[in-house]
């Protein structure tokens, strides 16, 4: 009955989305920690001056504003599976998994950079998948690592994860020199222009100095304990499945179909793996989550027994509300 609710583009599924992620964040509102935002240390000067002094003095702001970011992410992987047809119907079922994921962890949860960052990262994927549908390969280009780079204005970091939308380019067959030139300068523009207004009130060292320690600074490497390596196990082993259920029918999709699920598998692969080295943490969760639950959707949506399909969507239900407990 719950995947038959959620698995359409009814108004009730729609409805039933911003419901159900707001079950999974009433922890998070009623978190009565000392600082509102996670993953706190030395922030880029946008956050600082956009996003800290409107919600960072309040717990309820916080949680509030990382509600709505993680919304409009599930809606925004939602609407790429759906404009790409990646699944036999349109549904909600990628938004509700993506919900699912990302509410393992009350840290992750929290008001933290790479919130702000995601979105902004999932816009220009979407945007690089667009062009093969649209055209217009250069200026698609610049503008996804345009976006990528005001994303990087508020988490530095996310420069590190730039050679993820190459990925991307070179997955649907885009990338070219002239593209990697677009997409450079598209990168390279919003920390031109914020160098030069902080050339203009002259504190350019400030702000070079800014971006060097957030390149190199660690924000703290999430200590696991037994629950926690059981829940990513939990989460792990599906994913996996789902990734060779997409190989498995990647044959009777269309060409540029499989070209889009290979690059949904490469991301999550690389961004699973960037989450092992020092420079990044469990806070990369919301980044992480996007290409699982687009592959789990299509695992569910390619299992033949309904039977199956619903006690698998609740198994997911029960584990994220485990973790809610015992995370």
């Amino acid at each position: 009955m719950l995947y038959r609710t959620l698995h359409n583009n009814s108004l009730l599924a729609f409805i039933l989305v911003p419901f159900i992620l707001l079950l999974f964040w009433v922890r998070v509102f009623l978190y009565d920690g000392s600082a509102p935002i996670s993953f706190d240390g030395v922030s880029m000067p946008l956050w600082e001056w956009l996003v800290r002094p409107v919600f960072g003095q309040s717990n309820f702001w916080a949680a509030a504003f990382s509600y709505i970011l993680a919304l409009l992410t599930a809606f925004t992987v939602n609407r790429l599976v759906g404009r790409h047809g990646l699944l036999g119907r349109q549904s909600v079922l990628p938004a509700v998994l993506y919900g699912l994921l990302v509410s393992g962890f009350l840290v992750v949860q929290r008001l933290h950079v790479v919130w702000m960052f995601n979105l902004f990262f999932l816009l220009a994927v979407e945007r690089i998948m667009g062009i093969v549908n649209k055209g217009r390969k250069e200026g698609r280009s610049f503008d996804a690592a345009l976006l990528l780079g005001v994303g990087a204005l508020m988490y530095a970091k996310g420069l590190y994860l730039y050679p993820l939308l190459l990925v991307v380019m070179g997955g649907l067959r885009l990338l070219t020199l002239r593209t990697f030139l677009a997409s450079l300068m598209g990168l390279l523009l919003p920390f031109v222009l914020s160098a030069g207004y902080f050339f203009f009130f002259g504190k350019t060292m400030e702000f070079l100095v800014f971006i060097l320690f957030n390149l190199l600074s660690n924000t703290g490497q999430f200590s696991h304990n037994l629950a926690s390596r059981i829940y990513l196990l939990l989460i792990s082993l599906p994913t996996l499945i789902g990734i060779v259920n997409v190989f498995r029918y990647l044959p009777t999709q269309k060409i540029i179909t499989r070209k889009l699920f290979r690059v949904i598998v490469w991301l999550t692969l690389l961004t699973a793996g960037a989450c092992l080295t020092p420079f990044f943490s469990v806070e990369l969760a919301p980044v992480v989550a996007v290409g699982p639950s687009i592959v789990l959707a299509f695992w569910l949506d390619k299992i033949s027994r309904r039977f199956w399909q619903e006690t698998i969507l609740l198994l997911f239900f029960a584990i994220a509300i485990a973790a809610q407990l015992y995370l």
